[in-house]
């Protein structure tokens, strides 16, 4: 299930503020909250390594805002990127804005000064702006300084993964509500298996779902070691 946005880009209904397990990023979430109900300063910079949840948080955002009657606009800017600036064209006129994967746009100026100006024309009329990177702003590679600068003034929060135990929790939340249990130890076992980030641990727990409905068997230790054998 997903919500429809503006561009074409589906939210994923599975991200969302109710599962985001913040165990250690309390403040980061609890200041992007504030940013999007216009408490705070009306920007926020998210950076880590893939899977500390930077994605899942600004599409939860989004799927915050929609469920209010709120037009947002989730840009995942590593999909987008080709098809020009014009993407950013029109936003100031939506609630919300969260662009993703800003170490895309790095060096590109016509990029640079087109996130330059829209971060201006959102600023004026106080909408909320939310951006993810792998790096802090300073270490994005921008040329141009004024963008760096800006992508600073509301808060800079580097986002901490989860270990393998809170992993697991994870994983059997997702699983509840995709509609079954997952034991501990089949957790256990698909995070030795997988050993990626969190959302490509997840991927693989709906490729998992699809494949034991289709067979019609539970997920058992059994069942996911033959699994196994057809998708590595």
């Amino acid at each position: 299930m997903s919500t429809q946005l503006p561009l074409g880009i589906n939210l994923q209904f599975s991200q969302s503020f109710a599962n985001y397990n913040a165990t250690f990023n309390h403040t980061a979430l609890l200041v992007l909250r504030q940013v999007i109900a216009r408490q705070s300063e009306n920007s926020l910079y998210l950076w880590g390594e893939s899977g500390t949840g930077k994605t899942h948080l600004l599409q939860a955002a989004c799927q915050e805002m929609a469920y209010f009657d709120q037009t947002p606009a989730y840009i995942p800017l590593s999909e987008l990127k080709s098809e020009g600036t014009m993407v950013l064209e029109g936003l100031d006129s939506l609630d919300l804005v969260c662009l993703d994967d800003l170490q895309v746009i790095a060096g590109s100026s016509d990029w640079e000064h087109a996130l330059f100006n829209l971060f201006n024309r959102l600023k004026d009329k106080n909408i909320p702006l939310l951006m993810a990177g792998k790096t802090a702003p300073n270490e994005l590679g921008l040329e141009l300084l004024d963008l760096e600068s800006r992508l600073s003034w509301g808060g800079v929060f580097k986002l901490q993964g989860l270990d393998n135990k809170e992993k697991i929790k994870a994983l059997q939340q997702h699983a509840k509500q995709l509609g079954f249990e997952l034991s501990e130890k089949v957790a256990r076992y698909l995070l030795k298996q997988f050993a990626y980030d969190l959302e490509t641990l997840i991927h693989q727990l709906r490729n998992l779902d699809y494949a034991s409905l289709a067979a019609h068997r539970k997920i058992t230790l059994p069942f996911v070691r033959q699994w196994l054998t057809t998708v590595k």
